[in-house]
């Protein structure tokens, strides 16, 4: 299957989410005015994400253990070089027990490609 266990094809061609930084470090650093909304929903789900990992007291390895993703997509996740797929997504927020993907975090400056 194309792109399965390597890297996912992303929305329009969009960049790694942590590519589209403007200044500081992933996720918290700022994001450039002309980021896809794909990078904007990336950000805020790395930040929640990391939040329930640091907050239960997870490593990567842990997190693979309680929710099924591999550990190297949450490493790559939490780098900014990948946004997970959906089912990843839904083990994610089951497994750990929280509101990971953001609820319409954009503002509607971020025009994406």
């Amino acid at each position: 299957m194309p792109g399965y266990g390597g890297d996912v094809p992303r929305s329009h061609g969009d960049d790694a989410p942590a590519a589209y930084l403007a200044e500081g470090t992933w996720p918290d650093g700022r994001l450039r005015d002309d980021a896809p909304v794909s990078a904007v929903y990336a950000q805020a789900f790395t930040r929640r994400l990391r939040d329930a990992i640091g907050e239960m007291g997870l490593n990567p390895f842990a997190v693979e253990r309680v929710t099924g993703v591999g550990r190297r997509t949450v490493e790559r996740t939490l780098k900014g070089l990948v946004l997970p797929d959906f089912g990843a997504i839904a083990r994610l927020e089951t497994g750990l027990g929280a509101d990971l993907w953001p609820r319409r975090e954009h503002s509607g400056k971020h025009t994406g490609k």
